[in-house]
């Protein structure tokens, strides 16, 4: 029998994870906000379920992918929520980026259930999760990722697993605070070279000539060049991020004054409308600011 999997939030990351799965071969009922965003993968075989509450019920695995804390707890609460539906043994698989706040607190709410919950963030671009290309990052008990494990690797290239939820949450925190510093601080220095007039295509590829080259400078260097500002992912998104992170450090004792800088401003390009361009627009921001262009 072909295991039965729930998936909810088919935005920018989700549709394509669902995807994989039912090419996969799970049988895969899907929910979202807005339900005509599931037409495609309904029309390719996937099975759309009314509520939250139906889409978790009576399966093998629950996945959530939502865009923040806040859309994750509106799906998982309430009559028709989410956690109505799991029963005793039920595994949920939480791939947002919601913080350690929220991994712990939907931990502790999955158990009151009597089920098991691994938080499973991923690493990676929309293109990514098109090609099952992404890394994800699974925490949680080792008997529910053994469970897990193979739906989790038909959505991802690498699936690096430890052993608390709360941590997996974490370590994508981390990994997304040294992007965001990396991303802001290569186009503040893209605009620092075009306000003294030096090309903009030459300063990306000595930047990639030097010790200090990197897939993303290469990658986002070419999108910034060709002002393609399509998110693959949203500033707003990565803001959200630095927040979370934010949080994780209050709580934990830590200290990230650049986080701090990092995510005023994200905010800053999110106030100027770019919020739902490509993180790699916060360059534009800077060309901009410094009364330049790329």
């Amino acid at each position: 029998m072909r295991m039965r999997i729930g998936f909810l939030g088919l935005g920018t990351m989700g549709a394509p994870l669902a995807n994989n799965l039912r090419k996969a071969g799970y049988v895969v009922t899907v929910w979202n906000r807005t339900a005509e965003k599931a037409d495609v993968i309904v029309k390719k075989g996937a099975t759309l379920a009314r509520t939250p509450r139906e889409c978790a019920s009576d399966k093998d695995l629950v996945f959530t992918c939502l865009s923040d804390e806040k859309a994750l707890e509106a799906v998982l609460e309430g009559s028709q929520g989410v956690l109505a539906g799991l029963k005793a043994g039920d595994i949920l698989v939480d791939t947002s980026t919601s913080g350690t706040r929220a991994a712990r607190s939907v931990e502790l709410r999955v158990r009151d259930r009597g089920g098991s919950f691994v938080a499973a963030p991923l690493i990676g671009s929309r293109a990514g999760a098109e090609k099952a290309q992404l890394v994800i990052v699974a925490g949680g008990p080792a008997a529910t990722r053994e469970k897990a494990r193979p739906a989790l690797r038909a959505m991802s290239a690498r699936l690096i697993e430890l052993d608390d939820a709360v941590q997996a949450a974490l370590m994508k925190l981390v990994v997304n605070a040294v992007g965001g510093a990396m991303i802001a601080g290569f186009g503040e220095a893209l605009a620092l070279g075009a306000s003294g007039g030096l090309d903009v295509a030459k300063v990306v590829e000595t930047v990639q000539a030097s010790g200090f080259h990197s897939p993303l400078y290469l990658m986002k260097g070419e999108q910034i060049l060709e002002e393609d500002w399509d998110a693959g992912f949203a500033i707003s998104l990565a803001e959200k991020d630095q927040r979370l992170a934010q949080e994780a450090a209050a709580d934990q004792g830590a200290k990230m004054p650049l986080n701090s800088t990092v995510r005023r401003i994200f905010a800053d390009a999110v106030e100027s409308g770019r919020g739902d361009r490509d993180l790699c627009a916060v360059a534009d921001l800077f060309f901009e600011q410094a009364k330049t262009k790329s």
